[in-house]
């Protein structure tokens, strides 16, 4: 076991973490193609805490300061007839990297998520990151007949927009 495993805590993120989250936040997306990101502690806070929370948050937490995170959100699956999580973000600080940090913490957050109802975990990760393909292939096969697609900004507003003859209830 290497000296920053022993010393490495996983636990649930608490508000205070919000500066050290969004920072760790905007230094992924970065690495991930050079795009801003929006995700702010105010974001953070917002969205990740209380009765209608977004996401939850867990925190690799080496020697009192946040190490690295992962963000996680529940989703069910049909064919199975079970819960699981969709995480949406696993980020490592660069100094804490190659010595078990992601794996710790995608394990510890599996296993509380488990303790919760989960039966599964998922992730998608660019196809240009070679990187964390790798590290990803160690814990799960990549999935060859899954596509995934996504709609944001004008796209997703165009579906939204899109003109039904669905009738709500009043």
């Amino acid at each position: 076991m290497s000296d920053t495993i022993r010393k490495l805590k996983i636990r649930p993120a608490i508000p205070e973490d919000a500066d050290a989250i969004a920072g760790m936040a905007r230094a992924l997306s970065l690495a991930d193609g050079g795009r801003a990101s929006r995700f702010s502690a105010d974001a953070f806070l917002r969205d990740g805490f209380g009765d209608t929370a977004a996401f939850q948050t867990m925190v690799a937490d080496y020697n009192g300061t946040a190490a690295g995170y992962a963000i996680y959100y529940w989703g069910y699956d049909t064919d199975s007839a079970t819960r699981g999580v969709y995480l949406a973000d696993l980020y490592v600080s660069e100094t804490r990297r190659r010595a078990g940090v992601g794996t710790t913490l995608i394990s510890e957050t599996a296993r509380f998520a488990r303790a919760d109802g989960a039966r599964w975990i998922f992730w998608s990760v660019l196809k240009r990151n070679r990187g964390a393909r790798r590290f990803y292939r160690q814990l799960a096969p990549e999935l060859k007949d899954v596509i995934i697609c996504a709609a944001f900004g004008a796209c997703f507003d165009t579906i939204a927009d899109r003109q039904t003859n669905f009738r709500r209830p009043d």
